[in-house]
Order: structure tokens, then C-alpha cells, then sequence
């Protein structure tokens, strides 16, 4: 651990960092800017130098924010470095841990939206932000998701309001959504559900975490919300020149997604999904050299074979350190 906070909270947002120190002046700026004070930042480093510590110690000491820095001793992944934060977060009494990913920029009064909700509704576990694609300012523009639904046997997930524009559909959108499935961006859930429920499924390294993590929430009886008031952006950013970004999503999303139905025992629905993978392969791999290029379609059936065959954990390539 590199150092520790001073001050304990009822937030405790939990901050993964892996070279992408670029994300952090838009987040922390607007952190500093909540109208819920009572948070405590608990940045995880899966840097295995020092260069994303340093510069939010840099930043941050024109802002003071309440940060805890812990060191991963590697690269842990999404759901090892989120389960690291959180087990430090909740033995510090946190209330809520916010699983929080550092390419966010949040409305002023997003966490105390996200707070209120879950202090109103005992039967929620968990709540989740309307999550809007950043465009360079923070305007009402196109939705990323607000809420999904999902169908836990065949691992369908169908994100409510994906695409839309916000103002065209506001008068839709109700002031509180039930869902079935928080984002891995930001995922806003009670300490003391996440006692009962385990943590993030650290055999998927990245991606399917969610669905994994809302299919024992809502086994244990809770439910999940999505908040309209609790605005997030998300300052996601691909292109086609980041090749490897796109070979680790699809090779994880395609690995684990076997890896689920395995862990579950669901092994009609994995022989299905396999079918119907293989029968719409040539019409994916065109839209892969479209966004991509060819190789992407190799690491698409990396990833199928791998969780059929139940390869766990850190992948297995090259380009992963």
C-alpha cells in the first residue's frame, strides 16, 4: 500500500488505474464538485510502476480529494482490482462502494442521487447512474444506457435507451428504472449486500462481471435500480488504431461469456450460443475489418475456444502484461 487517507467515509468509490492517467483531471474536477462530501477514494494501481500514483498525487494536490493509494503488485484486471478496493473500502465501514471506472465525468449531484435511492429502498441492492456518452461537454446528448435487462440463462443483455438522444426521450424516461444488470462503469451497491453476494468473479479478468454479479444479487433477493437524476458521462474513447483494445474486449467478452454458462451449468445454452456463433462468424467478421481489421475475428474465436475450454484468469496474450 503506497500510502492511506486520513479520513474514513460512507462512499467509498473504488478507482481501477492501469496507464490511463489521461482520464483522471475530468474525474477528479468533477468529484470535487459533488454536493456529497462524505466519500473516500480507494485508487487501486494495477500499474506495475508508479506513473499513475504520481500524477494523481500531482493532481490532486490542487484539489484534495480524500485518496487511499494501494498497490496491486501487477495487473489484476478489472474484477481482481475492483475486489481489492472494495475489501479495504468495506473494512473501513463504508456504507456504499461505488465501482467507478476512471474514464467517468459525474453531475454534481450524482452521488447523493445514487445514496438517497438505495437509503429510500431497502430492497434495493444496488443503483446505477443515466449514463451518457461524453462529447466534449456536458450536454444532454446521446444515452449510453439507463438500465439494462438480461436474460440470466442465455447471458442476453439488452441496454435500455442505448443510442437515444436524451432530450428527444426525457419525457420518457421515469425518474427510476428497475433493472436487472448494473454497468461495470459505474456500479453503485450497499457493503452489506455485497457481504452476502461475493465480489467480482475474478476468473473473468474484464468483462461479464456484471451480469455474473447481478445474477447472485437478485438470487439473494434484491433488486437493482437505475436513477434518472444521478447523471454520469462516460469519456470512453475507441478507434480503429487501437487494435489491441479491441482484440482484449472480444476475446474476454467471447471467453467469458463461455466461462459463465460453465461456472452456472448451463450447458445446453453454451452449446447453443456456440451454434450461433459459428453460424454468424462470416457476417461478424465484416463488420470486424470494418471497425478493426481481420486479425480481430482471430481473437473472437481465441476467446470461444478458451472459455469452452475453460481458461480462467489473466489472458493468455501476448500483448497483456
Amino acid at each position: 500500500m503506497f500510502m492511506t487517507g486520513a479520513l474514513l467515509a460512507k462512499i467509498g468509490i473504488v478507482l481501477v488505474m492501469f496507464r490511463q492517467k489521461q482520464n483522471l483531471e475530468l474525474l477528479y474536477n468533477s468529484l470535487a464538485a459533488q454536493s456529497e462530501k462524505d466519500f473516500k477514494i480507494y485508487f487501486v494501481d494495477n500499474n506495475p510502476d508508479d506513473s499513475d500514483k504520481m500524477f494523481s498525487v500531482s493532481l490532486n494536490a490542487g484539489i484534495n480529494l480524500n485518496i487511499e493509494y494501494i498497490s496491486a503488485g501487477g495487473n489484476t484486471g478489472f474484477a481482481g482490482g475492483n475486489n481489492i478496493g472494495a475489501k479495504v473500502a468495506i473494512e473501513d465501514g463504508c456504507e456504499y462502494v461505488f465501482f467507478l471506472n476512471n474514464d467517468t465525468i459525474l453531475e454534481s449531484n450524482c452521488l447523493s442521487a445514487l445514496s438517497a435511492s438505495l437509503a429510500n429502498d431497502p430492497a434495493a441492492a444496488a443503483a446505477a447512474p443515466l449514463i451518457l456518452f461524453w462529447e466534449g461537454s456536458r450536454t444532454m446528448g446521446r444515452i449510453q444506457e439507463f438500465g439494462a435487462k438480461a436474460d440470466f440463462n442465455t447471458y442476453k443483455i439488452l441496454k435500455y435507451y442505448e443510442g437515444a438522444d436524451y432530450k428527444l426521450n426525457e419525457s420518457r424516461i421515469p425518474d427510476v428504472a428497475y433493472a436487472d444488470v448494473m454497468p461495470g462503469a459505474a456500479t453503485f451497491i450497499r457493503a452489506d449486500v455485497l457481504k452476502k453476494t461475493g465480489l467480482w468473479e475474478e476468473d473473468y479478468f474484464a468483462y461479464g462481471d456484471e451480469i455474473d454479479l447481478a445474477r447472485r444479487i437478485k438470487n439473494a433477493g434484491y433488486k437493482c435500480t437505475a436513477i434518472k437524476k444521478a447523471i454520469l458521462w462516460h469519456n470512453h474513447k475507441w478507434s480503429k488504431e487501437n487494435k489491441q483494445g479491441y482484440y482484449f474486449e472480444y476475446y474476454l467478452i467471447q471467453r467469458n461469456k463461455y466461462l459463465y454458462f460453465r461456472k452456472h451449468g448451463l450447458y445446453f445454452n453454451l452449446l447453443i450460443s456456440y451454434l450461433t456463433d459459428s453460424i454468424k462468424f462470416p457476417f461478424r467478421l465484416l463488420w470486424f475489418i470494418k471497425v478493426c481489421d481481420l486479425k480481430l475475428g482471430f481473437y473472437y474465436i481465441k476467446g470461444t475456444y478458451a472459455g469452452i475450454f475453460g481458461h480462467k484468469g489473466k489472458p493468455r496474450l501476448h500483448f497483456i502484461k
